[in-house]
């Protein structure tokens, strides 16, 4: 495959993309559905990279790079699935700011032991040596085949997002985040279904985790910044909480226009993409959310669907 014409910048900057796209996804049932206001997702997508990583590096696996790559990739989303449900249990009887501060201490948690375990983890100086699980001869084809799976994983999370919305276990979610109190009238448990979601949602983000280790192809703690959660909730917030597609929509007005229209395509100083461009962006996405907030908190797509979807669920009512 000749990639002569693509920029490796291009690639990883649209590797970004899809992958706060699938954050926003996954943000978008967590806290567009049930209402759980999760700011530590850096937090399950940074363990699952970490999982990954050290199962990876620190077990001498007697299988080839594909099986490799699967089983750790498969512990990766179990760890983070696991952590979901624990976190989604402890925080289960909180309210909107205890679950916020909730999240967010788990997230400082796993920076912590991420920093501090350096038998494991290699601490501030993290790891090397992770790898795609093929070989086609050059980096570029290996980062662009992995672009495309990176892709695939995400488009597997949007049509899951868009279905659990038609089914009889999302109608329940949407019914506990709207009015729980009323769910649990019903004789509906809120907080089974709220962890289950929290689970699943969990331990994508660790599986996207472990596929970002694979295209940066080393542990850093650097990775592990709120920026990964900011971008996720901004993208999110702007296109809106409650549709599918908000979060496709946010993720095209934030995240590709910095990391790839502002960045590739405007000229700017020397310096300042690794200087002045990231505390902008990182301004920008506040602003936005603020904005947002204030503004219009259903975000640009509007609130939910729910007469239109109910007709095509069981016809005129």
């Amino acid at each position: 495959m000749n990639l002569d014409w693509l920029d490796a910048f291009l690639i990883f900057g649209a590797f970004k993309v899809v992958e706060i796209m699938g954050l926003g996804l996954l943000v978008h049932l967590q806290l567009g559905l049930t209402r759980v206001a999760n700011f530590g997702v850096v937090g399950f997508w940074g363990l699952g990279l970490y999982a990954f990583g050290v199962a990876y590096l620190k077990v001498d696996w007697p299988f080839g790079d594909v099986y490799q790559f699967l089983i750790c990739a498969a512990i990766a989303t179990i760890v983070a699935a696991a952590a979901g449900l624990v976190v989604g249990w402890l925080i289960s009887d909180l309210d909107d700011d205890g679950t916020l501060v909730g999240t967010l201490g788990f997230a400082t948690i796993v920076v912590i032991l991420a920093t501090t375990q350096q038998g494991l983890t290699g601490g501030a100086l993290g790891l090397g040596g992770l790898g795609f699980p093929y070989d086609f001869g050059r980096v570029k084809t290996h980062e662009f085949t992995w672009l495309l799976i990176t892709t695939a994983v995400v488009v597997l999370i949007f049509v899951y997002a868009w279905r659990v919305h038609r089914t009889p276990h999302g109608r329940l979610l949407i019914a506990v985040g709207a009015n729980e109190a009323l769910a649990r009238s019903l004789g509906k448990s809120a907080t089974a279904a709220r962890l289950r979601m929290m689970m699943v949602t969990s331990g994508a983000m660790g599986l996207l985790g472990a596929m970002h280790g694979v295209m940066v192809r080393s542990l850093e703690i650097n990775s592990l910044d709120v920026s990964v959660t900011l971008a996720a909730l901004a993208a999110l917030i702007l296109g809106g909480t409650a549709r599918v597609f908000g979060a496709v929509v946010g993720v095209l007005l934030t995240v590709a226009l910095f990391d790839i229209v502002i960045q590739f395509y405007i000229p700017i100083p020397d310096g300042w993409n690794t200087q002045a461009l990231p505390v902008a962006r990182e301004a920008v996405f506040g602003a936005a959310i603020v904005l947002m907030l204030i503004f219009r908190p259903q975000g640009l797509l509007g609130q939910m669907r729910r007469p239109a979807l109910m007709r095509r669920l069981h016809g005129d009512w």
